[in-house]
């Protein structure tokens, strides 16, 4: 059984996987974002029923936010097993899996016309332009970067990341990981 702040934990990186607020989870699952919130930072335990609906606003079995979690201590992803998403034109590929709870994610983003908009509404981001030019747009300040620039930056503010020119391609590392 996890203990209350990895359950927490859990649970938070189920949500921002998703895209969804304290709000509409709480909304869903019928309690208060507050109360989500001291969840998710292991300040309170929920209560069965409560973990229930919350699992079930996530679409989320409860046992795998309870589930003991064996990570692997080595992760190798081969390129034609590598997990994708696309948004409009841009396509992120996810080129690691967690090794650890509480470590990072790595991304590789080959971009679009369309912007992507922050996966991660906390910790801490880095972007590794790997080819043409990446803006960033963090709390409405534009930061225009080129290839081997690299901009790390807390993600509490919005943010968004957008080609400068008609093609480009970044590495992005996530901390804590995203929950896929």
């Amino acid at each position: 059984m996890p203990t209350t702040t990895e359950l927490g934990e859990r649970i938070k990186q189920r949500r921002l996987a998703r895209n969804l607020t304290l709000k509409q989870v709480g909304d869903k699952a019928k309690v208060s974002a507050t109360h989500l919130s001291e969840i998710e930072r292991g300040k309170t335990s929920p209560t069965v029923g409560a973990l229930m609906r919350i699992a079930r606003a996530l679409g989320e079995e409860p046992a795998c936010l309870v589930a003991e979690d064996e990570r692997p201590r080595l992760a190798v992803v081969r390129r034609d097993r590598r997990r994708a998403w696309t948004c409009g034109a841009t396509t992120v590929h996810v080129l690691t899996r967690p090794i650890h709870a509480h470590e990072m994610t790595v991304l590789e983003v080959e971009f679009g016309a369309e912007a992507l908009p922050g996966l991660a509404e906390s910790g801490e981001v880095m972007v590794v332009v790997l080819a043409g030019t990446v803006d960033v747009v963090r709390a409405g300040e534009r930061h225009a970067l080129g290839e081997g620039d690299v901009m790390h930056f807390a993600a509490g503010a919005p943010h968004e990341l957008r080609a400068g020119g008609a093609a480009a391609r970044c590495l992005m590392v996530c901390s804590p990981p995203l929950a896929w």
